[in-house]
This record gives structure tokens, sequence and C-alpha cells, in this order.
């Protein structure tokens, strides 16, 4: 062993991991039913968020309200949240929150509803708009006051906001996608009841899933893995690849749901532990200039990055191989490693997301507006250093161009 091989040895041996996760984690088929008792222990008038009518249409709005009506507790409800929440949004519903006079929040909805509440729930008790909080140079400011309590009820199987410390906002002003981050932000009850996502259409079920696969690859193999979250990776990737084209398949199906509703809450503890990579650092630029879902430009990006990771962490590719079920006995690590890859494009093959981002119009004149939008601690974590030609070379393989 040479000296530099030894110190970095030692190195890991004395590497310190923390840990956090959501105050309370209720799952299972059924959950909600619990929601009236936590809400009642937690406060006296909550803030419902919503999206964009799917939950008045699916009656999750009505059992959620009937229940906290059976607790004798009062609500108002701040709805019409877009997939991709921005400063004015989130500043307008703490107004609103305030002048309520709510002193819980809960969100019922998908990754852009759940971050939209948990950010709400923390500025009411903090001075000044959200933007001051963001992750920009020059912004950043600490929170001072505990939040409001947040009960995060997701019914989409994919972004793990429900078990994070961050929550991902559009400022629109600085066309920047970026997190406010906390460990205030972690819910105080996670509530995931996977018949919430039994109405999920076959669409939005695949680039769901495909963001919590992206979730568990980056965490796994970035450089903030750590030995708890890298058990939950691997489980939540071995789900994925079992369940993901059953779910989209056949919506029905509850226990294929069950398996991604659980896979997509441990992608969120890995993520808010162990961080991401490449993949997510330019899913957000791509957001914010194209409107693409975080889901699929994620997806898309995937196996690209993941090739390109490749020489520097086979040994883990390998362990995701077998994680989704492949039989790499007969072949070496590298061999088993580029297997994971062509797996993981398979998957997303068979539920309809394709390899490129070519309808989206994405144009090479942006691509430096792309590059800085990825810049920081995501693309950081990437197991593998990004150069600026690394991620236009990126784009060219998404873009098609």
């Amino acid at each position: 062993m040479t000296h530099r091989s030894h110190i970095r040895r030692i190195t890991d041996l004395n590497k310190i991991a923390e840990f956090y996760a959501p105050g309370k984690i209720i799952f299972g088929p059924g959950g909600i039913s619990q929601v009236g008792a936590e809400a009642k222990r937690l406060g006296s008038k909550a803030l419902i968020v919503l999206g964009r009518g799917a939950m008045r249409k699916s009656g999750a709005l009505d059992r959620l309200t009937h229940l906290l009506i059976e607790n004798n507790l009062k609500y108002a409800i701040y709805e019409n949240i877009p997939s991709d929440p921005t400063v004015k949004i989130v500043d307008a519903g703490t107004d609103f929150a305030r002048k309520e006079n709510c002193n819980l929040v809960i969100s019922l909805g998908g990754g852009s509803v759940l971050d939209t509440g948990k950010a709400i729930s923390v500025i009411v008790t903090n001075e000044g708009s959200v933007a001051d909080y963001q992750e920009i140079e020059g912004k950043g400011r600490k929170f001072q006051h505990r939040p409001i309590p947040f009960i995060a009820i997701p019914t989409t199987s994919g972004t793990g906001s429900e078990a994070t410390r961050n929550a991902v906002i559009t400022n629109t002003e600085l066309g920047l996608k970026k997190s406010i981050r906390d460990p205030w932000l972690l819910p105080e009850v996670a509530l995931v009841d996977p018949e919430l996502t039994l109405s999920l259409p076959p669409y939005m079920t695949a680039i769901s899933g495909g963001d919590a696969l992206t979730q568990c690859i980056e965490s796994y193999l970035g450089k903030k893995n750590q030995e708890i979250t890298d058990v939950l990776a691997l489980h939540a990737i071995g789900l994925i690849g079992k369940s993901l084209v059953k779910a989209v398949k056949d919506g029905k199906n509850l226990e294929a749901r069950k398996d991604m509703a659980m896979a997509a809450l441990l992608s969120g503890l890995c993520l808010s532990n162990s961080g991401l990579g490449a993949a997510h650092a330019l899913s957000h630029p791509l957001g914010v200039y194209y409107k693409i879902p975080h889901g699929l430009s994620c997806a898309v990006l995937l196996p690209y990055v993941m090739e390109y990771n490749l020489p520097v962490i086979t040994k883990r590719l390998a362990k995701i191989a077998q994680s989704l079920g492949e039989d790499v006995s007969l072949l070496s690590e590298s061999e088993a490693a580029q297997r994971a890859v062509e797996k993981i494009k398979e998957i997303l093959s068979q539920v309809g997301i394709k390899d490129n981002l070519s309808e989206w119009g994405i144009k090479e004149e942006d691509f430096p507006q792309l590059i800085k939008g990825a810049k920081g601690g995501t693309l950081n974590n990437n197991p593998r250093e990004v150069s600026d030609k690394d991620l236009i070379e990126l784009l060219y393989k998404i873009t098609g161009l």
C-alpha cells in the first residue's frame, strides 16, 4: 500500500456521516386515515396546500378535510400550485397563512406542492422573502426561528420531498431554480399512503419513477455516500427495477404502487443525506429555461451520466446491476457496470421515456446559461469531476443536436 492510498483509506475509515429523517413516518395503504389525529397533535388550524385540481377530483381533499373536521381542526386552502413553484407563489402563500392564523401546514400532492408547503411553513416564522434564503450567491440567509409544523402527504412516487430537508423554488427574477435548505425543513410527519397514487396517470407515474431512480443512483454514487443511505438506495433501486414498469402498465396494481411509494420515500432519505450528481445539476436549469418536467430530464440524463461516471465508480455500478436483478456472476466488474447502464436504459424505454429531449427544442446558444445554472453543490457531489466541456457533451447527447 502506497503512502497516498494509506492516507485515503484512513480518511474513509474516519468519515463522519450525519443522517436526517422526518420526525415521524407513517407508511401503508389507508395511512391517510391517521392525518386527523396527527394534525390535532401539532396544531389547531391548518393551511392545506394543493396543486391544480387532481386532489379535488380524486376525492382525496374531501377525505382530508373530513378527517380534520372530525378532530375539531379548522383549515384554509391554498391551491393551484404549478409544477415549478416560484418565489412569488411561496411568498403569497406565506402572507395567506399569516392572515388566516394557521399554525400548521399540510401539503397534499406531488413534489412541487410538498416543497411549497415546506417553504411556507418556515417563512411564516422568519423575516423576508423565500428568495433571501435560497442557495444563491449573495443570498442564503439562515433561518432564525423554528417553522410551524408541516405534514407531507405525497400523491406521486418520485421526488421524495416528504423525507428531505430542502425545498426547490424557482427564482424567476434571477432565472435560477435553487433550494432553501435546513434540518428545520424536515416534515414533522411524512404520511405515505400508496392508495393516493392509484389515480396517477401512466406518464406521470413513469417520470416520477424516473426521478426516484435517479435520486437513488446519484446518492449511492456520489462523493457524500454513506453506509445508511447505501443500504436504502440499493433496496429502493431493486424495488423500482421490480415495480416501475408494472405501475406504469397497470396503475391499479397496489403492490407495484406500494413498492414505488417506498422507493420514493427512500430516495428522499438518500438525497437529503448523501446529495445528488450531474443529472440533477443539469435538470434544474432545463426546467427553468424550457419547462421540461424535472423527472423527465433526470431520467433522460441518468444513463449518460452513469456512463460518464463509470470509470471511477465501476464497483458501485456493478452493485446496482445486482440490485436490478441482473446475473453478473460471469461478468468482469467493468462489464457488470455497463450492464447496470443498459438495464436502466431498458427500464426507461419500457415506460415510454425516450433517450433524448430533442422535441423540447433546446438551443445550442443556451448551453452557456444551462451550464451556469448547473453549477453548485449538486454538481460538486458527482463522483467524477465535471468540466464545462463535459457538460456540453452531455447536452449534445440529450438534445440530439
